[in-house]
């Protein structure tokens, strides 16, 4: 398994990580993966992506591709089950906390968008390759936008009486009408950012089921709001597309998130400069974190040469982790 550049002979650290450490490795390697593989689907469709080239940006072996995913396929399909479930889980959970149906539809979209404007890359890998055919077993990921449509659409018919109710098809047309909209917008260079969107999604689908009049009043506050949430987050139109490993993210980790961050100010320090720049006073205790950090590929190694020690410098990868989390 590769995450990275072998580590140099002698000096602390030199020792492979631990079994603990495996399932970290590989989740490091699972997420580089599919950042590699939106980016390059971004740039030029999935048909014309190889396992080399994907492999190669995320700084892994073709073996440790083969590790994590069968084929590009099966890459692809984690990639959509990640901002399908994502993004949808947002949109719903944002829609069922209002009281009023109108403003479910408005904080969903709302909620939706600005997932969409976390993720550009990722976003638009999977908004542009639906137009060009997924691989098989996308249908079992639609059902996921359907059910969405369908939370919205029974919500929405329970208050309307029934010679008011919409065609039995809405839920579907809605969906395809707001992936119509988010493709045509990207393909102009409309968006990102997709939060713009929200004033012409929200009258997209509040229309069919509260008429005109009320649409367009929803969809004056959706604009509205639209521009709250672009001076809320001036960093917005240059967001970080960069997934943090869960080993990171435990609240335990907060030496090992120091150790990144000192090293993105202070490259090519020691072990014994690490340890004095966040505070340890046993080398064994920063072996052990750096060697956590190499082996999931945020850190490399240089070799110091005789009588001089080895040095530790953040990996690309490494480097945009660490300025995810100085943007936060």
């Amino acid at each position: 398994m590769e995450a990275g550049p072998p580590l140099c002979n002698g000096g602390s650290g030199d020792a492979a990580a631990p079994s603990l450490f495996r399932q970290d490795v590989r989740e490091s390697q699972r997420t580089r993966l599919l950042q590699a593989l939106a980016d390059a689907v971004a740039e030029h469709g999935l048909r014309k992506t190889t396992v080399a080239e994907v492999a190669r940006r995320a700084h892994v072996s073709r073996a440790a591709f083969s590790q994590c995913f069968d084929d590009l396929d099966s890459c692809f399909l984690a990639l959509l089950d990640w901002m399908l479930g994502r993004g949808s889980k947002a949109a719903a959970a944002a829609f069922e906390r209002e009281d009023l149906w109108e403003d479910g539809v408005l904080a969903g979209l709302e909620a939706l968008l600005v997932f969409l404007d976390t993720y550009p890359v990722r976003s638009r890998a999977c908004l542009l390759e639906s137009m060009t055919g997924f691989p098989d077993g996308f249908s079992e990921r639609a059902r996921t936008l359907a059910e969405l449509g369908q939370l919205v659409d029974t919500a929405a018919r329970r208050r309307l009486a029934l010679e008011r109710h919409p065609p039995s098809t809405m839920p579907e047309a809605m969906v395809a009408a707001v992936l119509g909209m988010l493709r045509k917008r990207l393909l102009s260079g409309e968006a990102p950012p997709f939060v713009e969107l929200l004033g012409p999604l929200t009258e997209i689908v509040i229309t069919p089921y509260r008429g005109p009049s009320a649409a367009k009043r929803a969809a004056r506050r959706g604009s509205s709001r639209a521009q709250a949430v672009l001076a809320e987050r001036p960093a917005m139109s240059a967001p970080q597309d960069v997934e943090i490993p869960d080993m990171l993210r435990h609240a335990s980790a907060h030496r090992l998130r120091s150790s990144l961050l000192y090293l993105a100010d202070n490259p090519h320090a020691s072990n014994k400069a690490v340890a004095a720049g966040i505070g340890i006073s046993h080398s064994g205790q920063v072996s052990v974190l750096m060697a956590r950090l190499h082996e999931s590929g945020l850190v490399a190694k240089d070799c110091g040469g005789p009588g001089r020690s080895n040095a530790w410098r953040l990996s690309p990868y490494g480097a945009e982790v660490a300025r995810a989390f100085f943007a936060r």
